[in-house]
């Protein structure tokens, strides 16, 4: 029998230079500072939706912009530009946890850490448990039968994705508070074939 793996969706994970000791501590300052909308057991978040922004995020928002197109390029999409359309904060502690949820109306999703905490989580779009069945050899799972896939957060760290891929947090065992910038990006510029163009253009 032969076995075709089809689809497969890639992720990026790196780090961000601009990310510097006090850089992190600046940033964690001025989220604390900021209004936060709390949702109980999933955690917290700024209210601003342009967190981004903010001078203070400037070259942030610049290396993440770079590696976007990056990312993009991995795809072997052809885009003239991309933005960051929105980006906010996440701060979790003890306990929280963020559900599972996706971003339908991006292209690249992204996080990025200013703390360690709780793994961020992508769940497998191809996983099925027939009839219950549970994938054997769960200390070595195998690739066809993984739930999902984890990655510890690292101050620095900034992980990429297809905005259509869910995703989550689990629920913090640490007494530390779990500081993360989430942010979504959208292509810029003429994109698609010629009977079905868009034009995208955003200040």
């Amino acid at each position: 029998m032969d076995l075709v793996d089809l689809f497969p969706k890639t992720i990026a994970v790196a780090t961000l230079k601009t990310l510097t000791p006090d850089f992190i501590h600046s940033a964690i300052d001025y989220i604390d500072k900021s209004a936060q909308i709390d949702l109980s057991t999933d955690g917290s978040f700024t209210k601003e939706q342009h967190l981004l922004e903010h001078e203070l995020f400037h070259d942030v928002r610049q290396e993440i912009i770079g590696l976007c197109k990056q990312f993009s390029e991995s795809y072997d999409h052809i885009v003239e530009d991309i933005t960051i359309c929105n980006s906010w904060a996440n701060i979790v502690t003890s306990g929280e946890s963020i559900r599972v949820h996706q971003h339908a109306n991006s292209y690249i999703s992204g996080s990025f850490y200013l703390t360690e905490g709780s793994p961020f989580n992508i769940r497998n779009p191809g996983h099925f448990n027939l009839f219950g069945f549970l994938p054997k050899l769960k200390d070595d799972p195998h690739p066809r039968s993984w739930e999902g896939f984890t990655i510890d957060p690292k101050p620095g760290r900034i992980v990429m994705f297809p905005s259509g891929l869910e995703h989550g947090v689990h629920p913090s065992l640490s007494e530390l508070v779990r500081y993360s910038i989430a942010f979504n990006a959208v292509p810029l510029g003429v994109i698609g074939e010629p009977t079905f163009l868009l034009d995208v253009r955003m200040k």
